[in-house]
């Protein structure tokens, strides 16, 4: 924000009354242009590399702001974009080959399997499940004619109560391999149930459906909120980057440091922190009457001279008010009205330094008719 370092000062014509045939002198005080930098964040000053009276570059780095807990902003914003920007390219890109050919052959597993729960077991798995209950069925014969017999040893005394408990568990055993055995022939048998039949019917509708979606490739919505979170995640990091840059607070133009009243560990709120005055940068106001608004035209070079000086330089006219002004402002007298000024406002170079802020300098206003510089 630039602001004038001097209050304005109301000039006054030294020429009065004002003629048109000949200059208007009007007195007036240079101003220095200043800039306010800070920082739009706040936080607790860590370093200041500058000091009142100091001159500066723009873009020279004046305080350092504590940076600790924005860094990790950073890093979490660009880890975020990083993953983003990998599903993305993941979606657009489509699935490999290798994962095509693993979903097919699933897919392929899964409809042999749901075939042969619709057609249920071939003749050579029922003979085999009825083999196996044969045999189970006789090692069960077995086990309990050699129990009959432990038994019949024990109760005369001939064997011990030992052979007879191991004959016991030898056909207990027998009779649960026997009835295993036989249900699963009868499962062989009577063919899948219908629910293992639906199971196996989901499992293939599932791999196909998986098969399809890596063929056909990502949605196309499914790309768009991938982008939109890309773009989102691109914004969080700009953010975070914008807010690490408010840490560091810079010099935005050529200048001598007029304001600087920090230390390190200040807490500072958003904000100015330093005010930057431009040496070669001045401004002049100066308030004249109506009817010399037609001798003023923008971008006019108007004479200027130091007091007590007879050099003359050049500034050129930026802006000429619309609206008139009264002095004084409660006056409304036919008298008071011919006082009514406006204001015009001249860009001033120092001319290598012989001009300063703070210096009274005379504007001179050509005559009418009179071609201006």
């Amino acid at each position: 924000m630039m602001k004038r370092i001097l209050p304005l000062l109301l000039l006054v014509a030294l020429g009065c009354p004002e003629r048109n045939d000949r200059p208007l002198l009007v007195a007036g005080l240079l101003e220095g242009i200043a800039v306010e930098a800070g920082s739009l964040a706040g936080g607790r000053i860590a370093k200041v590399h500058a000091k009142e009276g100091n001159a500066v570059a723009a873009g020279d780095l004046l305080i350092e702001l504590d940076s600790k807990d924005t860094e990790p902003m950073v890093d979490a914003a660009e880890a975020q974009l990083r993953q983003a920007e990998a599903l993305l390219t993941k979606l657009e890109a489509g699935a490999r080959e290798e994962q095509i050919r693993q979903a097919e052959a699933a897919a392929e597993q899964a409809r042999q399997q749901y075939a042969m729960a619709l057609k249920g077991a071939r003749s050579q798995e029922i003979d085999a499940a009825r083999a196996a209950a044969e045999a189970a069925r006789a090692q069960r014969d077995d086990a309990r004619q050699a129990h009959d017999r432990a038994k019949r040893l024990f109760e005369t005394g001939a064997a011990s109560e030992m052979t007879r408990d191991q004959a016991r568990n030898a056909l207990d055993a027998a009779e649960a391999q026997y009835a295993a055995a036989r249900e699963r022939l009868n499962l062989v048998a009577e063919g899948a149930r219908d629910e293992e039949v639906r199971m196996a019917k989901a499992a293939l509708d599932q791999a196909e459906a998986m098969l399809d979606e890596l063929r056909n490739g990502a949605r196309e919505e499914d790309i768009a909120a991938a982008r939109a979170a890309r773009d989102a995640a691109r914004a969080d990091l700009a953010l975070a980057n914008s807010r690490l840059l408010e840490m560091f607070v810079r010099s935005p133009m050529k200048g001598v440091i007029e304001s600087l009243d920090v230390r390190p560990g200040d807490l500072v709120q958003p904000g100015p922190i330093v005010r930057i005055v431009d040496p070669d940068d001045l401004e002049l106001v100066i308030y004249v009457s109506a009817p010399v608004l037609s001798r003023i035209r923008l971008g006019q070079q108007i004479a200027l001279s130091p007091d007590d000086d007879e050099s003359v330089y050049y500034g050129e006219v930026i802006f000429i008010a619309n609206e008139g002004e009264f002095t004084p402002r409660n006056l409304q007298t036919e008298e008071a009205r011919a006082r009514q000024v406006f204001g015009i406002k001249l860009r001033v170079p120092s001319h290598d330094g012989a001009l300063k802020a703070g210096m009274t300098v005379t504007a001179r206003i050509p005559p009418h008719g009179t071609s201006a510089v």
